[in-house]
């Protein structure tokens, strides 16, 4: 009989074995038997455990297969190239190793905060173990995945999430050919093998070119298909990005959007916004589904229902029928138990919460009324205000998902402006607070500027001459914003730059226009060797600005802004 003994989590090493069922907040985390890896113990640490209980063993100083795995990955990243089917190396992990590290994957996954109901039976991780170590008993196919695994582990990662989402949920509808089925949704991402490393861990969004890349990996993923045997699932790799209406790619007019295709479809979107990626935090699953129901004509709208209902969490602004026949509204949703809402009863206007501890529980989903833009600008407004910032950042993931490119400034960045200082005129906020929250906010313009230079095709570059105290101004950056909205890149100095650098700016970026922003009065022999000058005060540039905001307002015209509000026009000899 194997003696056990339990330690502190501190103490615990890679390649120790549980030797009974970790719960963590009443789930199952890790099952007896699996073995302990980096990822796992430090996920572990995250959530608070403190001891766990192992099999007693000698310290192996071997590398072990983890470990080799570690170096290959960095090995790998070191050449940022494609990979190269034509040598596919063994396998690296055995099947066992892949049953005794299912639970870690698990943990990994965050599978209490996306997972809501699905694993709550021990009966339904066996079975995807169970099928998980059947597939990869082939070794075609786990050859493959360790490619992908080691190649970028998000994509990887992605895959498994698919895989137990899809699976799952298919088995629940009693789709036939669960098994085959199961194969395709694992390795639906698998044409990104060909994409570079480059682009699949860039972080921040990919620009025009770099997109239409990204997009290769569906035809790549077809073909791979195709060369295993997999020819009739290989529309799964092909088409999970294509949308009924005609949007997604690669797009054809001859895709047949069969169920496995459509839950493929849907899974495929909330997996990715619902983990976290380097250039954004990961969405919680109650927001995923609000922005799901947002496109839900772009999805099987019975499916996204069901798959709602699959799962067990519940949007906000939902009309849910509870398991005592009356109807109720989802009020809030709790991000720690999501699967535990605020609910207000619609028949007695009483509001309390789902949990474990209530006999009343939520049975089905009715309907969704997706959150209005206005809604959510007030909320994210009234967030900023308290200076309640992280709340406010999960807001603003669900408000750029409602605007495009050209409204963020307009409809988000200088309205917030305007609130914070009327109430700082008013005395209604604090300076502390103020300062917090205008700075997070420059971080917010700055980011979607270093976006638009990532993805614009300029038309034409103009030279921007500014007053020093103007240049770092929360109204000019946003300014800028809305000039490279234009596809005009705008070049900026402060006016008292020396006459060769600003001749040197012209020069090199083929600047076609001058933007003189003062409140004095400028050089004239300055001007004179300008390229078609024109002079803006900051107080006309401020009043153009927010006489932008509004529903019924025009939207940004430079030259519009240089005809009307232009203090004084000069053209260069």
């Amino acid at each position: 009989m194997s003696k056990i003994e339990q330690i502190l989590l501190k103490d615990v090493s890679p390649g120790d074995i549980l030797a009974n069922d970790l719960f963590v907040n009443r789930q199952l985390l890790m099952k007896k038997d699996s073995t302990l890896t980096e990822k796992g113990i430090e996920l572990l640490r995250k959530k608070g455990v403190q001891f766990v209980t192992v099999y007693y063993q000698e310290k192996m100083h071997e590398s072990n297969d983890t470990t080799q795995h570690y170096l290959l990955s960095n090995e790998l990243s070191k050449n940022d190239i494609v990979f190269n089917f034509s040598n596919i190396p063994g396998s690296i992990h055995s099947t066992d190793d892949i049953a005794l590290n299912f639970y870690s994957l698990l943990a990994e996954l965050d599978m209490d905060i996306r997972y809501g109901q699905i694993l709550k039976d021990a009966s339904a991780i066996d079975y995807l173990q169970n099928l998980l170590e059947a597939i990869l008993s082939n070794d075609v196919y786990k050859n493959y995945l360790d490619q992908l695994k080691a190649w970028d582990y998000t994509s990887y990662l992605h895959s498994i999430d698919a895989f137990i989402l899809g699976t799952l949920f298919a088995r629940k509808l009693k789709l036939e050919q669960l098994e085959q089925i199961a194969i395709g949704y694992l390795l639906h991402d698998i044409g990104k093998l060909n994409i570079p490393k480059a682009i699949l861990q860039k972080p921040g969004r990919l620009n025009a070119k770099e997109f239409d890349l990204m997009k290769s990996h569906t035809l790549e993923g077809e073909a791979i298909f195709n060369e295993i045997g997999l020819s009739q699932w290989a529309y799964l790799a092909k088409s999970h990005h294509e949308r009924r209406n005609g949007e997604g790619y690669p797009g054809n007019s001859t895709t047949t959007f069969t169920i496995e295709l459509e839950i493929l479809q849907i899974i495929d979107v909330y997996s990715a916004i619902t983990m976290k990626r380097t250039y954004r935090d990961a969405m919680r699953a109650a927001d995923a589904f609000s922005l799901l129901y947002r496109d839900q004509v772009l999805f099987n709208e019975l499916l996204l229902t069901q798959f709602v209902d699959f799962i067990g969490i519940y949007p906000e602004n939902s009309i849910v029928l509870l398991s005592d026949n009356f109807h109720a509204i989802v009020e809030k949703a709790n991000p720690k138990f999501p699967t535990s809402p605020r609910v207000k009863c619609i028949e007695t206007g009483i509001s309390f919460h789902i949990s474990v501890n209530n006999e009343i529980t939520i049975t089905k989903m009715i309907s969704h009324q997706s959150e209005s833009k206005a809604a959510l600008l007030n909320t994210f407004y009234n967030e900023l205000v308290s200076a309640n910032v992280e709340n406010a950042k999960k807001t603003y993931l669900k408000l750029v998902d409602n605007f495009n490119v050209s409204e963020y400034f307009t409809k988000i960045f200088i309205p917030v402006y305007q609130i914070l200082n009327l109430l700082k005129r008013q005395q209604t906020i604090y300076d502390s607070k103020y300062a917090q929250v205008v700075q997070y906010m420059e971080q917010l313009m700055e980011q979607k500027i270093e976006e638009q230079i990532d993805n614009d095709h300029y038309e034409k570059n103009v030279l921007f001459l500014v007053e020093s105290n103007f240049k770092n101004d929360y109204l000019f950056k946003a300014f800028l914003g809305l000039v490279h909205n234009e596809h005009i890149f705008p070049h900026v100095l402060t006016i008292d730059s020396s006459l060769d650098s600003i001749l040197m700016t012209i020069d090199t970026a083929h600047i076609s226009e001058t933007c003189v922003i003062t409140d004095t009065s400028a050089d004239t022999l300055l001007l004179s060797y300008l390229p078609n000058t024109v002079e803006l005060s900051t107080n006309r540039i401020e009043r153009y600005l927010l006489s932008l905001i509004g529903e019924t307002q025009d939207v940004f015209h430079f030259d519009t802004l240089l005809q009307e509000y232009a203090t004084n026009q000069i053209l260069s000899i």
